[in-house]
């Protein structure tokens, strides 16, 4: 399906611009904002605990507002005449907070660093976050890390990997781009959908009285106690 890329044309081409005429150099850039596409959720039941995203953890080569292409295994370019509107780790954070308030079910979602109070909180590593080249085609490649750590006790509830590639229309990076928007609208749903369910998990064990599994492990029951 087809959907209207959403670029920005930023006052940095025009900054750009004119520290090039003042250099002799001449270069703009566009600035690229991705959108999420969505589909409308069915109404389910509100859980009753917030969360809080911390800022993804990621290398120094994505980092930045460069958009990453990968010609070959182990080696990163970037499309010299494109930026993402912000560095990819606070790109990424800030679609996965849209796409936890498109869901409804938590309703205080938000980054560790406003000075909200949660209950819970998301800690992500990025490990890849490029455009690829491989297998004679293009692709959006997104592959990262999940934590999700229960704040009052500051142990680690659940932890999961997730792949997102999808395929790009050409090697070009409005291409690219559009195969990022894609790749999206995959992948947020469902860390949405796993965060929600382990949180739940976490929430049912505690009101039992159990320690909860970590990792889909069963804590060890302290002597005397039976299961």
């Amino acid at each position: 399906m087809n959907r209207p890329m959403h670029w920005l044309a930023a006052g940095a081409c025009l900054l750009l611009g004119a520290c090039a005429t003042l250099s002799g150099k001449h270069g703009t850039f566009s600035v690229y904002a991705p959108q999420l596409s969505l589909p409308q959720q069915a109404s389910t039941p509100a859980v009753d605990w917030q969360l809080l995203i911390d800022r993804p953890r990621t290398s120094a080569a994505l980092d930045t507002t460069h958009i990453a292409i990968m010609p070959r295994p182990a080696v990163i370019e970037v499309f010299p005449e494109a930026r993402w509107r912000d560095p990819a780790p606070d790109l990424l954070r800030s679609l996965l907070v849209q796409a936890f308030d498109q869901d409804g079910r938590i309703g205080g979602v938000s980054a560790t660093e406003s000075g909200l109070n949660g209950d819970y909180s998301l800690a992500i590593e990025l490990r890849d976050f490029q455009a690829e080249l491989a297998d004679g085609g293009a692709r959006a490649a997104i592959r990262l890390s999940a934590k999700l750590f229960d704040r009052r006790s500051n142990r680690i509830v659940a932890s999961q990997a997730f792949d997102q590639e999808t395929a790009a229309a050409g090697s070009d990076v409005a291409s690219a781009v559009a195969a990022f928007e894609q790749a999206f609208d995959q992948l947020l749903p469902r860390i949405v959908e796993w965060t929600v369910q382990a949180g739940q998990e976490r929430v049912h064990a505690r009101g039992a009285g159990e320690p909860a599994a970590v990792d889909g492990v069963e804590p060890i029951q302290p002597e005397g106690v039976t299961g």
